[in-house]
């Protein structure tokens, strides 16, 4: 399973997912793997937000089951949820954040730290 972080640095889940410039995927199967970058643009401007840039936000994540992010807005994790990608909020180190899970498919809402 694909999971993606919005981080800024590569090292930590800090990032809201509006303001979000890069999405770090991980491949979460016998262990946690990192696979790439992928850059986005964000797309939550001071409360408002453009749905052009939103959708293109969920499309770059497309294959990802789940997105952890420091905070998100409601309107984004709706988007994501059609799409079938669950919104997890955290914060913290993404090594632990992610190893901290036992089984993402079946309890990922165990993995929030």
């Amino acid at each position: 399973m694909k999971v993606a972080v919005a981080s800024s640095d590569g090292i930590m889940v800090n990032q809201h997912f509006g303001r979000a410039d890069s999405f770090y995927v991980y491949e979460i199967l016998n262990g946690v793997r990192f696979l790439e970058k992928r850059r986005g643009v964000p797309f939550c401007h001071g409360g408002t937000h453009d749905d052009g840039e939103l959708l293109d936000a969920v499309t770059l994540l497309g294959d990802c089951a789940l997105v952890f992010v420091l905070d998100i807005g409601w309107g984004a994790e709706e988007a994501l949820a059609k799409q079938g990608i669950k919104a997890v909020v955290s914060r913290g180190f993404i090594e632990e954040v992610l190893e901290g899970c036992d089984d993402l498919r079946l309890h990922p809402k165990e993995c929030i730290v």
